[in-house]
């Protein structure tokens, strides 16, 4: 298979792949800063018509442990057209993602 931008696993996913293979998903405070997860819509396989841990599980099984630990976001904001792209932003664990709920 050729490699290209669009099926290259990006290297903050392998180093946050690595953290978690290290440390586990069981304290989210030993991985940070975890950084941004990007936007939640891509975490589904219909989104890239690939499935897979560095196709969103790894985003998902991060969310899940996120609410399980009872962390919160602290800061958010909303940008683009008519304000549809929300961002939220952990900082305590360095973490941030976005949902584009435009239509």
């Amino acid at each position: 298979m050729k490699y290209n931008k669009y099926n290259q696993v990006p290297e903050w996913k392998k180093r946050l792949t690595r953290k978690i293979g290290l440390f586990g998903l069981s304290d989210l405070r030993k991985l940070a800063p975890i950084g941004d997860l990007g936007y939640a819509n891509g975490w589904y396989w219909d989104f890239y018509g690939r499935e897979g841990w560095f196709y969103g599980e790894m985003e998902k099984a991060i969310m899940e442990a996120f609410h399980a630990q009872g962390f919160k976001f602290d800061q958010g904001y909303s940008t683009g057209y008519r304000r549809t792209d929300h961002h939220y932003i952990c900082t305590e664990l360095g973490l941030r993602y976005s949902v584009d709920s435009g239509d």
